[in-house]
């Protein structure tokens, strides 16, 4: 009895892995077509193959980068048994697709397969009509399938190859984003180095204006964004000063000279060669302001024209402008060869309607965890982050207001994340703070309510928690 006849379709980067695969489809009955490059490497081993090229009408487009992406292809892949084609189309009831070997080492975009994927996916999609093979690792089993059923096997055995198929595809998809993400595109811009001199460093996006004695580094651009996230948007003049991306002094008032000086009075020593961002132009009295401060970066939406030249007399600053202070809607960073997104903590006013309070939630969530800020009003006066016990974060953000003559009574604790023991509260108390707002959560919530209650302590729990990582 002679084998029925069903049309195969090869396009493989190995073809000598794939000529016996070739051979089982044809004595089968198989009406092998091959791309050209494959056509050409089965027709010399003495097989019967037909070139697309027959179908497609060309052979090197684009220097060989399209052979397959074509209607005449695709239809015969996609067609349905109900669908009429013109009878030069073959309908195919067998893909055979080995792409293009891709390295994650170096990435190379001309080792990126387009049409071996698209086809593979075209097939999978239409499992009911067409067997896909989705390279030499399905090779052996297939082989035994077709000898097994004299062609291409039933609809059961396809669908698990369509479903195999888009996994691979997939395993590609993620080898080539992991790929992108592991190095910066040549279009990049280099940056003077990274977080330490022995390293590269490269910016992708628009650089934001700036002038001074040299351009802007990858610290200059981690405490920038930090920066932003404080002061972006807030209703009054709003100024924080940071080191290493945290901020030691942050404020508000009604003018932004004296916002300066109240984030300066919070952290003197730290502040000393910090990055300034603020979120109104700096103005000439903002400017004498700094007057023996040393200041690596100062930031803002723009400067004035006598800021300016002052700035550029007596200052070595960094001056850069930001215009736009609006912050993306979603973080991205690089982990375990992969990519983490996020949207960004940018909620603290859902939270509390006291501003003071929202003041101190925005700090909060610039600074690593565990860690603490203490309030005043239109200022944070202490600050402390990037502690593993949250203990030490209170112990050390108490430490800061304790020679500072300010009057306990009158500030704000506020916590990232919940107190797990009573301790930190009993800190705070012993310390004179009479006002703490931390998350909620934890076992022992119940144990902080009774002692603040007994202690004559205004608590207040948050439905979010502000880590930082």
């Amino acid at each position: 009895m002679e084998a029925s006849r069903f049309c195969v379709l090869f396009s493989v980067w190995d073809k000598e892995r794939a000529l016996p695969l070739a051979r089982a489809m044809a004595a089968a009955g198989g009406e092998l077509w091959a791309s050209a490059g494959t056509c050409a490497a089965f027709q010399a081993a003495g097989l019967e193959v037909r070139s697309i090229e027959s179908l497609t009408g060309f052979s090197n487009l684009l220097d060989g980068r399209i052979k397959t992406l074509h209607p005449a292809i695709f239809a015969g892949l996609l067609a349905r048994p109900s669908d009429t084609l013109p009878s030069e189309i073959p309908r195919w009831e067998v893909l055979v697709v080995d792409w293009y070997p891709f390295s994650e080492g170096a990435l190379d975009v001309e080792q990126i397969d387009i049409g071996g994927v698209s086809l593979l996916r075209a097939a999978a999609k239409n499992y009911a009509c067409v067997w896909p093979i989705p390279g030499p690792a399905f090779y052996e089993e297939a082989l035994e399938l077709i000898q097994t059923y004299g062609g291409p096997p039933p609809m059961v055995v396809r669908y698990r190859y369509a479903m195999e198929t888009f996994a691979q595809c997939a395993r590609y998809e993620a080898r080539i984003a992991q790929a992108f993400g592991a190095q910066p595109p040549l279009f990049a811009t280099p940056l003077r180095y990274g977080e330490n001199p022995h390293q590269q460093a490269f910016f992708l996006g628009h650089l934001p204006k700036a002038s001074g004695h040299k351009p802007l580094s990858y610290n200059n651009l981690l405490d920038l964004h930090v920066g932003l996230q404080v002061v972006a948007d807030w209703p009054s003049p709003a100024c924080v000063i940071l080191k290493h991306t945290q901020p030691c002094g942050a404020a508000w008032a009604g003018d932004l000279a004296k916002a300066y000086q109240k984030a300066f009075e919070a952290n003197p020593v730290a502040a000393y060669g910090g990055v300034v961002v603020c979120n109104r132009p700096i103005d000439l009295p903002m400017a004498e302001g700094l007057q023996g401060h040393f200041i690596e970066v100062l930031a803002a939406p723009a400067f004035t024209p006598e800021a300016q030249t002052w700035l550029q007399q007596h200052k070595k600053a960094l001056l850069v402008e930001i215009p736009s202070l609006h912050l993306p809607t979603y973080e991205v960073r690089t982990v375990l060869n992969g990519l983490l997104w996020q949207t960004t903590n940018r909620e603290e006013e859902e939270e509390v309607s006291d501003l003071d309070l929202r003041w101190g939630l925005r700090v909060l969530r610039a600074l690593y965890s565990n860690a603490v800020v203490i309030v005043a009003p239109g200022c944070v006066v202490a600050a402390a982050g990037g502690y593993p016990a949250r203990i030490e974060a209170v112990q050390a953000a108490l430490a800061q207001i304790a020679a500072k003559g300010l009057n306990p009574a009158e500030l704000t604790l506020l916590s990232d994340g919940f107190f797990p023991f009573v301790d930190s509260l009993a800190a705070a108390h012993a310390a004179g703070i009479r006002r703490v707002v931390v998350p909620e959560g934890g076992k022992r919530q119940q144990e902080l309510v009774e002692f603040a209650h007994t202690h004559h302590i205004h608590l207040t729990f948050l439905k979010k928690r502000y880590f930082r990582h």
